[in-house]
């Protein structure tokens, strides 16, 4: 494609852009690099309808540090495109930069599917990302927008009291319980507590709701004493009443459960997926029975 001189001033940014935030410093260093060696990589722009303007497609931090340098003509390529080829470009060009912020690409996502009526597996095809990534990301537009914009991307470092992205999955499961969900949120910034703990955090808040002052209170490596699927008969009472020691057949079912907590499926290859799905199969047909004959032991229904 042909590389055209436009000047800065004929050139406007997309307010369709995925990204609304702009790194300060990370801009003057680019700016700084522009006046040495020139700008070597032309943007792309659209050209607008009856006005000798541009609309910027991709290239839009090397425009504003282009005008941070000086310059006064940059080059480009000027394209004809639909509105949502250039959303689609503007998103693929930013997804895999860390500082594009996850809600940004969340609502890129959401515009994307919005105008195409597209699937999540066919926008996951068209931006070259696995379906998965992309249905995490849509999950964060399901949290409330304060909890939300204040996720980050943190890929393979540590979170150091941020929320990152494997923090919101497990805190959009409380969105039903807000002064919960904000208690976890501080939580992760006070103790920097990482998605793994805030995991088991959330799973015993949801298991027991009526204890969640005493597991906010414990520390995270001791929450499986609150992973019980039903209250006992006691704690249905109105009297105080002291729990009783578990067994130790229970301890031992308990101190399983880690175990599970710590498979992280996003991480795995789909051979490995398929094994541990075959394993926990397994598992779940052996639990079942368990079950059925500690039901009938216990008169209930089955």
């Amino acid at each position: 494609m042909e590389v055209e001189l436009i000047e800065v001033a004929q050139i406007v940014e997309d307010p369709e852009q995925p990204r609304k935030h702009h790194d300060e410093e990370g801009l003057r260093g680019l700016a700084d690099s522009i006046r040495q060696h020139g700008m070597l990589q032309p943007i792309s722009v659209l050209p607008l309808a009856n006005v000798n303007m541009y609309k910027i497609i991709t290239g839009e931090r090397r425009w504003r540090a282009a005008q941070m340098a000086g310059l006064e003509v940059i080059p480009c390529i000027v394209r004809r495109v639909e509105p949502e080829d250039a959303l689609t470009e503007q998103l693929i060009e930013n997804i895999h930069r860390e500082d594009l912020q996850p809600l940004e690409k969340a609502q890129a996502l959401a515009a994307i599917k919005r105008h195409l009526g597209a699937t999540n597996r066919e926008i996951s095809a068209r931006l070259g990302v696995s379906e998965r990534t992309v249905s995490y990301l849509l999950d964060l537009l399901e949290l409330p927008q304060e909890i939300g914009e204040q996720v980050v991307s943190s890929p393979n470092r540590p979170a150091d009291g941020q929320i990152t992205e494997k923090h919101a999955r497990f805190l959009k499961q409380l969105n039903d319980q807000p002064e919960l969900q904000n208690a976890v949120v501080e939580k992760i910034r006070n103790e920097r507590i990482n998605s793994d703990r805030t995991g088991k955090l959330v799973r015993a808040l949801k298991q027991r709701p009526e204890r969640a002052e005493e597991i906010l209170s414990s520390p995270t490596d001791h929450l499986v004493q609150f992973f019980r699927e039903t209250p006992t008969p006691e704690e249905f009472s109105d009297e105080p009443a002291q729990t009783p020691a578990l067994s130790d057949h229970a301890q031992r079912i308990i101190a399983f459960l880690p175990h599970l907590d710590a498979i992280r499926p996003m991480e795995l290859t789909h051979p490995e997926i398929r094994q541990i799905q075959d394993a926990l199969t397994s598992l779940k047909l052996a639990v079942e029975g368990l079950l059925r004959e500690c039901r009938l032991e216990l008169g209930e229904k089955v």
